[in-house]
């Protein structure tokens, strides 16, 4: 067995060898998070050009915003009309889009929003942006989802979701290959139900600055229904005057009112996958009002269908996971819920040519 010889040429001791330098700074500088670099200008005279025209379209638009303020001012103070708040509406919509297109050419701007930094909600170009992205990536695949696994209309009217809703439970909670966006797991993936013991953070992405209230409920539309042959809803969660906002994303329950508390998913043993519901339904007044919901008039059965009908909510968005059983939901039963777990199945299928015994029936009898 031969060894590869090793030569130290004159002069060349390790001790003389240059050494690589680390320093701490220069490992911060490294992790640093990206900037945007603007182009020096000077060095392409065609970019120069285009800064001067992002730049003149933004000052005849900020001017356009200042007299469309001014009209809406004044049509603030107008008398009553039935057409006043259409107009209202209209102006208000106008003056976003042109706040909205002021911006939107910055090549700052579109750096922050294609590198997702800095992307401050409460200015309109970002709220304008975000609202694309979302109609052009998001909502075909929560359309999809409802509609091919028929969350409606099997448990709410079809309807075009106007907010993005998520769900976080944590770590581990998606079985291996589910496919996550942006840290969240796509709208009708399966959960694991050992991982939704916890109730999980919310997070709400609207495109409107104001805040307004909305009710919470986590539903599941297929529990059997042993005495009707069908099923039926059951409400997991349910929370009321939720302030939300572009800027306010988080459901928080200290500034909501928990009406139901969250009860753990646990879909029975027999039956298939259960399509768990996450609704997001404005309160009445466009979000402007809060409301009363007593606690001891809902159960765990009351319906979407009627909370929405009852207290003038309109939903405008939602998620949805689905869940089969496994032997957790057995462990939820007894720690969790403390009560027997039920199981379900189909009816034995009767064969006629058996009597009651089982055995089988002769062809013939005495008369």
């Amino acid at each position: 067995m031969s060894f590869p010889r090793v030569v130290l040429r004159a002069g060349r001791s390790c001790s003389a060898m240059p050494a690589r330098a680390f320093s701490v700074k220069s490992v911060v500088r490294n992790a640093a998070e990206p900037t945007y670099k603007a182009p020096a200008l000077g060095v392409n005279r065609t970019f120069d050009e285009a800064l001067k025209v992002i730049a003149e379209d933004k000052a005849k638009r900020l001017a356009d915003i200042k007299n469309m303020e001014a009209t809406l001012a004044q049509l603030v103070k107008a008398a009553p009309s039935a057409a006043k708040e259409t107009e209202i509406a209209t102006l208000k919509e106008k003056i976003f889009k042109q706040e909205a297109y002021a911006e939107i050419n910055d090549p700052e701007i579109q750096w922050q929003f294609k590198n997702n930094k800095n992307v401050d909600m409460s200015k309109a170009v970002f709220r304008f942006m975000k609202g694309k992205q979302f109609k052009r990536e998001t909502l075909p695949v929560i359309q999809q989802r409802t509609t091919q696994m028929f969350v409606t209309p099997d448990l709410l009217p079809s309807f075009t979701p106007a907010v993005n809703v998520q769900l976080d439970f944590g770590t581990g909670s998606t079985p291996e290959g589910t496919k996550i966006v942006d840290g969240y797991f796509e709208t009708g993936s399966y959960l694991l139900p050992g991982k939704t013991i916890v109730e999980p953070k919310v997070n709400v992405t609207s495109f409107h600055p104001e805040q307004r209230y909305y009710t919470v409920a986590l539903v599941d539309p297929d529990m059997p229904d042993v005495e009707n042959e069908t099923y039926k809803q059951q409400l997991h969660w349910l929370i009321a005057n939720v302030p939300l906002s572009a800027t306010q994303t988080e459901l928080s329950k200290e500034n909501a009112d928990v009406v139901l508390s969250y009860l753990a998913p646990h879909p029975p043993k027999g039956t298939k996958y259960h399509r768990y519901t996450l609704v997001l339904a404005e309160q009445s007044n466009g979000g402007q009002d809060k409301i009363q919901m007593d606690a001891s008039a809902i159960s765990r059965e009351t319906t979407l269908r009627d909370l929405c009908s009852h207290f003038k909510l309109e939903v405008k968005g939602l998620t949805f996971f689905r869940q089969i059983w496994d032997k957790d939901v057995s462990r939820i039963y007894k720690e969790v819920l403390q009560q027997d777990e039920p199981v379900y199945g189909n009816q034995p299928e009767v064969d006629e040519l058996l009597d009651e015994t089982g055995q089988k029936k002769k062809k013939f009898i005495h008369m």
